[in-house]
């Protein structure tokens, strides 16, 4: 017998539409641009699909904006952790993470104040990069205690962190390539 699960149908179904999309010679859809090349095009739909872009500018200026939000949900969620925990080790880990994520929020903030304006583009890209590596090392950070394990709490913001940036850097790269192609004519 063959089991047929709906998610895994749906999921396939929207990355059909999208790669089937971006098989047209139409340059009027940088949102599936963007999702395509971002590590979980899904989310990327979800999260990105509810706002209206008339650039890849404001595509990727919404992209910074979504994970500058998402790394403060977690910087609180952190602190409110610290505030709960009496294991000196959590407390360390936790403060790692504070740490990680309050340096993604200012490469980010730098990204989203300076940089996008400034056309610098890998700088925005570093970002990106830069909050997927931060939330990579805030999860790994449950495991750094010698002889111990601890179950990460925070492995879904990790991950959506991680997501985010990897949209930032999907998105600034269309910009840079529709920039790129405007100032060659």
């Amino acid at each position: 017998t063959t089991s047929f699960s709906f998610s895994s149908f749906g999921s396939k179904l929207v990355l059909c539409l999208i790669i089937a999309s971006l098989m047209t010679p139409s340059t009027s859809n940088p949102l599936a641009k963007v999702c395509i090349r971002s590590e979980n095009p899904k989310f990327c739909l979800q999260v990105l699909d509810q706002y209206t872009y008339s650039s890849p500018y404001e595509l990727t200026q919404e992209a910074i904006n979504l994970a500058l939000t998402s790394a403060y949900e977690t910087t609180d969620k952190i602190h409110t952790f610290l505030d709960q925990t009496k294991n000196h080790d959590l407390e360390v880990i936790y403060n790692k993470c504070l740490h990680y994520y309050q340096t993604a929020i200012d490469v980010l903030n730098g990204a989203n104040d300076q940089f996008l304006k400034d056309r610098l583009y890998s700088a925005v890209k570093f970002a990106g990069k830069r909050a997927q590596e931060d939330a990579f090392l805030c999860e790994h950070a449950f495991q750094s205690i010698a002889g111990y394990v601890y179950d990460s709490t925070l492995t879904k913001d990790n991950e959506n962190l991680g997501i985010f940036g990897s949209i930032v850097m999907s998105a600034v790269d269309l910009l840079y390539n529709s920039t790129s192609v405007k100032n060659s004519m």
